[in-house]
């Protein structure tokens, strides 16, 4: 961490923080995560959900299956709209 501090105080610019320091050390190398291991910080593909998230989760599939139901209704009546249309044109043109 200490060549990242140097590289940006050579360059001109003001120091980096800690934190930027570290997220900087750790994107150039995202895929070895012994770092985040030796901190004893999880995966986030492993973490365990929180309650607030099922929740989130649930709502977010019961609205899926609203959107899809309302979808098809929708179908319905486009369909029904377009053979009253027709039926129209038909009448119309007799």
């Amino acid at each position: 961490m200490q060549a990242v501090r140097a590289e940006a105080i050579a360059a001109g610019t003001p120091p980096l923080t800690s934190v930027e320091v570290v997220n900087k050390v750790l994107s150039q190398d995202s895929s070895n995560d012994t770092f985040l291991k030796n901190a004893d910080i999880a995966e986030c593909s492993t973490r365990s959900r929180s309650s607030g998230e099922d929740v989130l989760r649930s709502q977010l599939a019961a609205e899926k299956e609203c959107s899809v139901a309302l979808q098809a209704q929708m179908d319905v009546v486009n369909k029904d709209n377009e053979r009253t249309k027709s039926d129209f044109l038909m009448l119309k043109s007799q």
